[in-house]
């Protein structure tokens, strides 16, 4: 019997890498970049190699600054990630990003982080942090965590990844990607660093 995911789903495919069906948030109107499922699958591969649990957290930010740059992405996950380190003992923080441009929402970021679920139980101290570096700090713009935010996957479970992987595949969609002389994603390298170490 065909395992079903709990959650209603508006639009569905599939898309296989790596021998494993993987649920993506698309259909022949919203199609996705197979490179960037590609990359997030990677990631989702690394994480769940490194932590038996891993927290997946979806999260969008905005800037109200013209010309924003990746860099500042960039900054805000570094700065994070040596607070987890310093606060958390985590290690091995999983991301992707991908930035988009549409005339409603401007430039924005959508990024996923994956987090040692043996260490952090919940989002809110995680989306705390982030809001403080990104509203407060830098005022660089606004932080809108999407509805229900995160899911906790455990190894092993083909429902929680699927659940966590088709949300987190919205990242992934081709329309709004702002194509240009910014990059349009970016991610860790989970995959590579497991890779690493057989």
């Amino acid at each position: 019997m065909e395992n079903v995911v709990p959650f209603t789903r508006n639009r569905e495919a599939t898309y296989i890498y790596k021998e494993q069906v993987l649920p993506i948030n698309a259909d022949d109107d919203y199609k996705c970049i197979p490179v960037l499922v590609e990359r997030l699958a990677d990631e989702f591969f690394g994480a769940l190699k490194l932590h038996s649990k891993v927290l997946a957290l979806r999260i969008d930010i905005h800037t109200h600054t013209p010309g924003l740059k990746n860099t500042a992405i960039e900054g805000l996950l570094r700065w994070l990630k040596q607070d987890l380190n310093r606060n958390y003992r985590m290690k091995n923080i999983g991301h992707m990003w991908v930035r988009e441009y549409g005339e409603r929402k401007k430039t924005h970021w959508h990024l996923v982080l994956l987090l040692d679920g043996n260490k952090v139980q919940d989002s809110w101290s995680v989306v705390n942090k982030i809001k403080c570096y990104w509203e407060e700090k830098k005022q660089y713009g606004l932080v809108k965590p999407v509805k229900n935010p995160y899911i906790k996957i455990i190894r092993g479970d083909t429902d929680s990844f699927n659940e966590a992987f088709y949300r987190s595949s919205y990242l992934t969609k081709e329309r709004s990607k702002n194509i240009g002389c910014e990059r349009t994603y970016g991610s860790s390298r989970l995959y590579n660093k497991c890779s690493s170490r057989l």
